[in-house]
């Protein structure tokens, strides 16, 4: 017998396709395309190439575990140099650091030989990159030890001011400064020890890595004097003051008059002696001692410096476009199977059909929910500008967050989730609240939950100027964006957002379905939903970055809990990923295969949950 495949039997069975399954294949692959091309296109062109850092392994024993494998110190120090890096390049106005065509990726291979991979738009920034990081780990790493000798000589210099000795040289001299106005915080503070250490009992490479470890704080410090210098100018409106003169003036009568600019000029002006401490003992180290940070010299930490690219990579766009453009083909030919079989394209029909009456209810929605309200629909903007405010202070002032620009970070994450919590909410009791219409009038009874779905999106739609209206505010005030001579951070990215209103809305009806006819079956589910909705709030990363959760849990998260990941898109082409205080967060569009997975997620919900609703609702007017 002839073998026959699943396209001959739809054939066989149904005949040639009709024109309204030539438009479901077109519309599948356009959606298809809709997600997908953005992100290939918007690839930029990039140049890729490696620099090494190498280390005596068993000198520095304390970044591996027993095991071999890189420690939680090791981290602290990839962190530490990525960190210094992307306020160094800050300091220098250039923002575009963790974009994908300037950033840099660090690779531990074997014990004592890190890669790290420098990408940039030229082949110069790939190489610079590369070459930069790896620097900055091998100072890091020495860094790291310098710290703890430094600790020791401090300890030592502090007992003896207790016994009233003066200095034994002009470095224990610097040191004093350095404890006097708390120019380098430690872990453990400085106490009085019985062991004498001084500069000349170190070895030349301990004397190395106390340098190092100077630099490293200098770094902070020089960091924080910036971003108070912006914060100062925004209070005080003196970013267009060039005299520095006139600019001292200026912020010291502002000083005189607000409270905010007094506190943050006493906080500028201690970071500033704080760094000429730090300076003069590194200046005296390096004028003296000549400890100039050589990172190329062989030693127990040196860099392998990167070699130049000769070509970028191959972004691979045909390829990509040819897969989307498959995957939209194969989802359009498994919509017709499934709708030769079971009539979908029947009920969608009959749902068109009744398109008047959806719209009826949803607006009866919107009006019932507003009716007689001072405001009316003045409150799709009030609501979440209020709920926003309470999550600020809650999050700003009592469990305090560090993430930069968090109001923007807050509702990009927020009103998503009222768009979810509603849509689940209403749909499930959709089919119960309607018992009366359900009873006496023959429509579609799917239609209840998909007017609670679309209602729920209609106000969500309506509430985006307001989200608009906070990102621009919020920006325009940051100071980092301002000392950076950009006024805010919107980025095209945004025209993402119906491809992500979309596969959201698919995921609430699927939801909504089977919760309405779950709810009609057994009545309790209408109880259980705010508490299962308020479960799956701290499940999901609203108020929080995911990324914060880290390891395991954080992908368990993103796997087994689509909001998670949606809310993440939302957050991604509006604000971009979470970063630090001081920092400026860049806006990108989400992973392609990362929002396929969630597409299709997408789809499973809504067939299970038509699936389920369509097994029941032929029970509808006897439970009811």
């Amino acid at each position: 017998m002839a073998r026959v495949t699943p396209l001959a039997l739809l054939g066989h069975r149904s005949g040639p396709l009709r024109v309204y399954q030539w438009l479901w294949l077109l519309t599948c692959t356009l959606g298809a395309l809709a997600v997908v091309v953005p992100r290939v296109v918007a690839q930029p062109i990039v140049f890729h190439t490696t620099a090494q850092t190498r280390f005596d392994a068993r000198q520095y024993a304390g970044l591996y575990n027993t095991d071999g494998t890189p420690s939680r110190d090791f981290a602290i120090a990839i962190d530490d140099a990525s960190h210094a890096l992307q306020q160094r390049f800050f300091a220098q106005r250039e923002l575009r650091f963790g974009l994908p065509d300037f950033r840099i990726i660090y690779a531990p291979q074997v014990p004592g030989d890190v890669q790290i991979t420098g990408i940039g738009s030229t082949p110069a920034e790939a190489t610079q990159l590369a070459d930069a990081g790896a620097e900055e780990l091998a100072r890091q790493i020495q860094a790291a030890g310098g710290r703890e000798i430094l600790r020791n000589l401090l300890n030592w210099e502090y007992t003896q001011i207790f016994r009233v000795e003066p200095p034994t040289d002009a470095f224990a001299a610097r040191l004093r400064t350095i404890i006097e106005v708390q120019a380098f915080p430690l872990s453990r503070v400085v106490e009085t020890t019985e062991r004498r250490l001084a500069l000349d009992d170190l070895p030349l490479a301990e004397q190395g890595y106390l340098a190092r470890a100077l630099e490293s704080r200098a770094d902070l410090w020089r960091f924080e004097i910036n971003t108070r210098n912006a914060t100062l100018d925004a209070i005080c409106k003196t970013a267009a003051v060039s005299d520095a003169g006139a600019r001292a003036n200026g912020l010291h009568s502002c000083a005189a008059t607000d409270p905010a600019a007094t506190a943050e000029l006493a906080a500028h002006d201690a970071a500033v002696v704080r760094l000429q401490a730090i300076d003069g003992a590194l200046g005296y180290l390096v004028r003296e001692r000549s400890l100039v940070f050589a990172p190329d010299a062989p030693g127990p930490v040196y860099r392998v410096a990167a070699t130049t690219p000769t070509a970028p990579v191959d972004r691979q766009i045909p390829l990509l476009v040819l897969l989307a453009t498959l995957a939209g083909l194969v989802l359009g030919a498994a919509g017709i199977a499934v709708d030769r079989s079971s009539g979908v394209t029947t009920k969608a029909r009959e749902l068109w059909a009744f398109r008047a009456l959806i719209g009826n209810m949803v607006l009866r929605d919107l009006r019932v929910r507003y009716h007689g309200s001072a405001l009316g629909y003045l409150w799709t903007q009030l609501a979440p500008l209020l709920l926003m405010l309470v999550f600020w202070l809650v999050f700003s002032v009592f469990l305090r967050s560090d993430v930069a620009m968090f109001p923007v970070f807050l509702l990009a994450g927020l009103l998503p989730w009222n768009f979810c919590g509603e849509a689940v909410s209403a749909g499930a009791r959709s089919v119960i609240d309607n018992a009366a219409l359900v009873k006496k009038v023959y429509f579609p009874r799917e239609v209840l939950p998909l007017a609670a779905v679309l209602s729920a999106l209609l106000n969500f739609v309506l509430s985006l100027p307001m989200l608009l209206l906070i990102m621009a505010v919020v920006q325009y005030l940051y100071p980092p964006l301002r000392a950076a001579g950009r006024i805010t951070n919107l980025s095209w990215t945004i025209l993402y957002l119906p491809v992500l209103m979309g596969v959201q809305t698919i995921l609430m009806t699927g939801i909504a379905l089977g919760l309405s006819a779950l709810a009609v079956r057994a009545r309790d589910t209408v109880h259980l939903i705010g508490i299962g909705v308020q479960f799956w709030f701290f499940l999901t990363p609203v108020v929080y970055a995911l990324d914060s959760v880290g390891g395991q849990a954080a992908q368990l998260l993103r796997w087994f809990n689509p909001m998670a990941s949606l809310i993440e898109f939302y957050r991604e082409v509006l604000y971009g990923s979470a970063v630090a205080s001081g920092q400026v967060p860049t806006p990108a569009f989400p992973a392609v295969d990362s929002m396929l997975r969630v597409f299709l997620v997408a789809l499973a919900v809504l067939a299970a949950g038509y699936w389920f609703f369509r097994r029941q609702s032929g029970s509808f007017g006897e439970r009811l």
